[in-house]
């Protein structure tokens, strides 16, 4: 797979990090690529960044100042998926589903217009949607997508056939489906304004925040209902984890990402509005806070979240930082890692007479075992609207520091506590190379 490591060269330019703000012009482009390549790092990044550097590529990029807010609305990337096992990004573009293929920027049409937003099942262009917040993608390859405004969950095939599976169908004469809150088969029940979704128990089962109706949604998918899943906050003792959160009394409300642990038995929702994320156990029927502000202050609201395979977090963050008089702000930190920090312009626009606003940040993470590397794709929405890569890179001026340490280690280092090795005639050292074997097998995202 190539879906990480495929870098096409374009326009390069530098982005530097001294606690201020980027100032980096980025030069308007369609269909190209800029590459920026971080130099310098903020202060107060965590010690990872001795050991990497930040890769952040421009892959798509449409500079569109001159429209109205609702033409700009319509080219914003508001929505990112990394499908991994099929080489793809999948991405929201105005009212339409489309992907691209690393290191190739240009975009092809899985779903709707672009331009027009509606409801109506059919073939690829054929169809029309509203916006997609969530995106899950099977291993028979077939998509699964909430469709925010007409409240319901559906499909396209691997033909291109988009249909609606669950929640309100397409009523000629009506441009959303009916919201509402009820559980039923197929078609039969009701959203309102659903969000993120997952894939859990094998596939079998597809859960869904139903935003509007601040809860969870459980589809099984063999027989096609869908069912509320009732929860109760866990106000047990708190662990020994230091980092824990004292428990005080909370709820969902108006709940919006989802990610699934890499057991299968809880799932983590962004629950935005009261500045939480929450550890939903789906067997115990449970849900606690969990700590997440990780050299963030936490007058910061959570936006976006992604989960490593070490059970860490990728947060997205939207707000104000005023001890350090910081502008309305969007921002992605890894332990404390800014993978990503630029003003936040939420685009406003009308829709059926109601003010609606663009989500301005999402992101998903994307892993290469087959070269064990990662990258974290960003959607930065705006003025102008961009699809950006930001991908760690490891610096082999640390490795060699790394392994002239353990060949000759200082007295009182770090180094020196690790056992002297014996080649005994062979060519490598088992010590180095089992040092490197780390270094390269398990990225800063694992």
């Amino acid at each position: 797979m190539n879906l990480l490591c495929g870098q096409k060269k374009g326009i390069g330019c530098q982005m530097f990090y001294k606690n201020r703000e980027n100032t980096t012009t980025v030069e308007s482009i369609r269909g190209g690529i800029v590459e920026i390549l971080t130099n310098e790092m903020c202060g107060n990044m965590d010690m990872l960044m001795d050991k990497f550097s930040v890769r952040q590529t421009v892959y798509i990029h449409t500079q569109n100042t001159c429209e109205t807010a609702e033409i700009r609305a319509s080219q914003a990337i508001t929505m990112v998926f990394a499908d991994c096992d099929h080489n793809r990004i999948i991405l929201c573009m105005g009212s339409s589903l489309q992907m691209c293929e690393p290191p190739e920027s240009k975009a092809r049409l899985l779903a709707g217009c672009q331009h027009e937003n509606g409801f109506k099942d059919g073939m690829c262009a054929e169809a029309r949607l509203s916006t997609v917040h969530g995106v899950a993608v099977d291993r028979e390859n077939v998509i699964f997508f909430t469709d925010w405004m007409n409240n319901c969950v559906r499909e396209i095939s691997n033909d291109g056939n988009v249909r609606t599976l669950y929640g309100a169908r397409p009523v000629p004469g009506k441009l959303h489906g009916e919201a509402g809150f009820c559980d039923g088969y197929a078609n039969l029940a009701r959203f309102n304004r659903p969000w993120g979704l997952c894939l859990r128990a094998m596939e079998t089962e597809l859960i869904v925040v139903d935003g509007h109706n601040s809860s969870l949604r459980k589809i099984i998918r063999d027989t096609e209902y869908v069912e509320t899943i009732r929860l109760e906050q866990d106000m047990s003792k708190a662990s020994t984890d230091i980092n824990e959160v004292l428990q005080q009394p909370s709820q969902l409300l108006y709940p919006s990402e989802i990610r699934m642990s890499h057991t299968g038995d809880d799932v983590f929702v962004v629950n935005s509005s009261s500045h939480e994320v929450m550890r939903i156990n789906l067997k115990r029927m449970l849900f606690r806070a969990v700590p997440f502000y990780f050299g963030v202050a936490d007058t910061f609201r959570p936006e976006g979240l992604n989960i490593t395979s070490g059970g860490n977090f990728i947060v997205g963050y939207t707000g104000y930082d005023v001890k350090n008089c910081l502008k309305d702000t969007k921002l992605i930190s890894f332990q404390g890692l800014r993978l990503f920090h630029q003003e936040r312009r939420p685009i406003y626009y009308r829709h059926l007479s109601k003010v609606e606003i663009t989500q301005c940040l999402t992101f998903s993470l994307a892993i290469d075992r087959s070269r064990t590397d990662a990258s974290v794709w960003i959607t930065d929405c705006g003025a102008d609207s961009r699809l950006l890569r930001v991908r760690l890179v490891l610096k082999w001026g640390f490795l060699r520091v790394l392994l002239l340490g353990v060949l000759k280690p200082v007295t009182g280092s770090v180094f020196s506590m690790l056992p002297m090795c014996v080649h005994h005639n062979r060519s490598s050292c088992p010590i180095l190379l089992h040092i490197v074997k780390l270094l390269q097998g398990v990225c800063a995202f694992e």
